[in-house]
């Protein structure tokens, strides 16, 4: 096999992205998205074909190519467990730079480092663009090796068994999961998979897992799923099981100034009031993250809807009343 030099490495992590969405790109169109010559893009589909037995082929209907098995990934890293551990460190520390005059540039060299991961992988560098900062909480070795062998497990679809504490039952539960994909959302890790106990793809923190282990099977990650479509109605880590509804959410125009500065959710929409409060209306499927985020601000924040929300809200502050009582 050609060993590949991180030019390379990039433009076929580039191209391979391509041909798995079925873009049907052709190598002039390589060519000019990628800054190179025709000719290169054809070296580098021989190198696709060659070294890394990728089912290349050409459709003339479309005028582009395409891969003929459409569940062939391509493996370009093989990192090695201290690589892992060091690229989740490596996550967590550039939240301390969020807000610093040279972000964009350490988020762009991150993206660069981490072009060629494997699609099992996400790695969410919007963080980096927001003006705050961040107090980071320990983090122990045994975590960062967990998050090593759940990679592993991850791309070369092995099943576990886990042993997970659930925080809202507290309760310790043993699960078999067939691991699709691990996303960093707001800078924590999240473990998306297959639960055979709960019979539907659930949503697990890394940190409650108590213990893990591979059972020796093997499963085959659904060709239709993707991440970001189950996370689409999500506020942030969790996922409700109903449809999407509508949250209108009026802050006083004292937090309006904050909540304009950034994008809390990608269907959300903003509204100046004349009084100089903020309406902020999104659709999600599940309401506890926004509740707890509304709480956060206090009498600052007033849900409009939906109702259930409301309702929620209300006997959360009185609850919160008589504990001071």
């Amino acid at each position: 096999m050609t060993v590949a030099s991180r030019p390379l490495l990039h433009r076929l992590s580039q191209m391979h992205r391509q041909f798995s969405a079925g873009a049907y790109p052709n190598a002039s169109t390589l060519a000019q998205e990628l800054e190179v010559t025709p000719r290169t893009i054809y070296r580098d589909i021989d190198v696709l074909r060659t070294d890394f037995n990728a089912p290349l082929a050409y459709c003339p209907r479309r005028n582009g190519f395409y891969y003929s098995e459409p569940n062939y990934t391509l493996p370009l890293l093989d990192l090695t467990e201290g690589e892992l551990i060091a690229l989740f460190l490596a996550e967590r520390v550039m939240q301390q730079f969020r807000g610093a005059p040279f972000a964009h540039d350490l988020a762009a060299a991150f993206a660069k480092l981490t072009a060629g991961l494997p699609e099992e992988v996400s790695v969410n560098l919007e963080h980096l663009a927001e003006a705050c900062s961040v107090r980071l909480p320990e983090l122990s070795e045994g975590e960062a090796r967990l998050f090593s062998r759940l990679v592993r497990a991850t791309q070369e679809g092995r099943r576990l068994e886990l042993v997970y504490w659930t925080a809202s039952r507290d309760a310790t539960c043993c699960r078999r999961v067939d691991p699709y994909h691990l996303v960093s959302i707001e800078g924590e890790w999240y473990l998306v998979g297959y639960c055979h106990l709960r019979e539907e793809v659930r949503t697990f923190a890394p940190r409650r897992i108590r213990s893990l282990r591979e059972i020796g099977e093997q499963f085959d990650r659904p060709a239709d799923f993707r991440i970001g479509e189950y996370l689409e109605g999500s506020f942030g880590a969790m996922r409700g099981a109903g449809p999407a509804q509508t949250v209108r959410l009026l802050f006083t125009p004292h937090a309006g100034r904050y909540v304009r500065e950034k994008v809390w959710h990608p269907s959300q929409k903003l509204r100046t009031r004349r009084d100089g409060g903020v309406e902020l209306r999104l659709r999600v499927n599940e309401l506890f993250e926004v509740k707890r985020w509304v709480l956060s601000y206090g009498a600052e924040c007033k849900v409009l809807a939906p109702e259930e929300l409301r309702r929620e809200v209300v006997e959360e502050l009185r609850q919160a009343v008589r504990g001071y009582a």
